[in-house]
C-alpha cells in the first residue's frame, strides 16, 4: 500500500499543478496518456478531451471505471508546494484524485489477470458541459462491450479512508432556473403608470417557493434562488428584474412535475401583474441512481475496507448519471476526513485516504 500511495501521490500533485477547465484540457490529456503508456493498454485520445484506456484479458465482457479530468475556475489559496500553476484555474473539487486512484490502478492492471475486461474512462467538462456525453457519443461502451460501471467521488466529512455508498439515489437531478421579468419603468410617484418588475419577480419567488415546499412537503427536493436583481433608482420603478436558482429532485417524473408547476405560476402571476415573466431551465443532468444489484456487488468486494450505507442522498448533481441511463452500475463516495468543503480555495485533505479508493476499484474489477 505504501507503494501505491506514493504512485498516487506522485499523480495527483502533478495533475494539481496544470488545472484546466471544461473540455479545455491540453496539458492534463497528455498527462494521462502519458502514464498510461507503459501500461500496454489500448490507448483513445478522445476529441476535444478525454483519454480512454482498455485493457483486454481476453473476456466477453468489459466493467467501465470513469474519472473526470476538468478543475474549477477558482483560484487557489491553499499555499500547498504543489498549488496550481494556472492562475484563476484549481483543482478544488477532487478530479486530480481522480484520475490519480485509477492510474494507480492502471500500472496494477498491467501486471493482473482478471475475470473480465477493464475499460478506463478519463472524462471532461464534468463540472460545466456534460462531457459524459463526449463518451457516449464516442461509443466506447458498446465498442468495448462494457456491462457495469463504477465510479467514484472524494467526499470530506466521511472519516478518511471510508467507502460511502447506498443502493437507489444518491445525487440529484438539478436545473439552473434563470427567470427574467420585463415590466414598464415610472417615476415612483406615478407608480400606477408603471409595472413593478421588482414586486412581479419577488411574488412569483415568494409564491412558486410556498407551492413546492407545500405540495413537495414528502418529497426530497430542493428549490431555490441564491441571486436577484432589479431597478435602478430608489424612486423609480422597476422595469427588469432578474433571478437565478435551482431545482433538484431525485426522480425524474416529480422534477418534471415540479417544472410545470413553477411555469404554471409564472403565467399565472404575469397575467395578473401585467409583467411578462419569462422562465428558462438549464440542461438537467438526470438523478445518480445506483443499481441495487451493482451496490450490493460493491458492498459485498469493500470487504475489510471500512464502508457506509448512506442514510440520505446528497443534494449535488453529477453527469455519471448520464452513464447509468445506459448501463448498470453505481458510484462510492471516499472519504477525507476534512472539515474543508469540496470547491473550497483552501481545498486541502490527507492524501492517505486515496488508496482505498484504487483498492475498492480494483475490488470491483476482480468481483467479476
Amino acid at each position: 500500500m505504501e507503494d501505491r500511495l506514493s504512485r498516487i501521490v506522485a499523480h495527483r500533485r502533478q495533475l494539481h499543478r496544470i488545472p484546466e477547465v471544461n473540455y479545455d484540457l491540453p496539458m492534463t490529456q497528455a498527462y494521462v496518456l502519458d502514464a498510461l503508456k507503459k501500461t500496454g493498454a489500448r490507448l483513445e485520445a478522445l476529441s476535444p478531451a478525454g483519454v480512454l484506456a482498455y485493457f483486454d484479458m481476453g473476456k466477453k465482457d468489459t466493467v467501465a471505471l470513469r474519472a473526470d479530468m476538468d478543475a474549477l475556475p477558482i483560484q487557489e489559496c491553499s499555499g500547498l508546494p504543489f498549488a496550481s500553476g494556472h492562475p484563476g484555474k484549481m483543482h478544488a473539487c477532487g478530479h486530480d484524485a481522480h484520475m490519480a486512484m485509477l492510474l494507480a490502478l492502471a500500472e496494477e492492471l498491467s501486471e493482473m489477470s482478471c475475470p473480465r475486461n477493464v475499460l478506463l474512462i478519463f472524462q471532461p467538462a464534468e463540472e460545466t458541459g456534460n462531457g459524459a456525453r463526449i463518451v457516449l457519443e464516442s461509443k466506447a461502451l458498446e465498442r468495448y462491450n462494457a456491462r457495469e460501471i463504477y465510479a467514484c467521488h472524494v467526499e470530506p466529512p466521511l472519516p478518511s479512508g471510508t467507502i460511502g455508498c447506498r443502493p437507489g439515489p444518491l445525487m440529484a437531478m438539478s436545473s439552473e432556473v434563470h427567470l427574467q421579468v420585463k415590466g414598464k419603468s415610472t417615476h415612483i410617484a406615478q407608480y400606477s403608470e408603471g409595472i413593478d418588475a421588482l414586486m412581479a419577480g419577488l411574488t412569483f419567488l415568494q409564491r412558486s417557493r410556498a407551492h413546492i415546499e407545500s405540495v413537495y412537503r414528502d418529497v426530497r427536493h430542493l428549490y431555490g434562488y441564491g441571486r436577484f436583481e432589479s431597478g435602478t433608482a430608489n424612486n423609480i420603478v422597476a422595469e427588469k428584474a432578474e433571478a437565478w436558482g435551482t431545482l433538484r429532485a431525485y426522480d425524474e417524473g416529480i422534477f418534471e412535475e415540479m417544472k410545470k408547476d413553477v411555469l404554471s405560476i409564472a403565467k399565472d402571476i404575469s397575467a395578473q401583474s401585467g409583467a411578462k415573466l419569462d422562465l428558462s431551465f438549464g440542461d438537467a443532468y438526470p438523478p445518480v441512481l445506483n443499481d441495487e444489484a451493482c451496490f450490493e456487488k460493491l458492498k459485498a468486494a469493500a470487504g475489510d475496507l471500512p464502508f457506509q450505507v448512506l442514510a440520505q442522498p446528497k443534494n449535488i448533481a453529477e453527469d455519471f448519471a448520464c452513464y447509468l441511463k445506459r448501463l448498470p452500475g453505481a458510484m462510492f463516495l471516499l472519504g477525507l476526513g476534512t472539515p474543508t468543503p469540496l470547491h473550497s480555495s483552501n481545498f486541502i485533505f490527507d492524501e492517505s485516504a486515496l488508496p482505498n479508493g484504487t483498492e475498492m476499484f480494483k475490488r470491483l474489477v476482480m468481483a467479476g
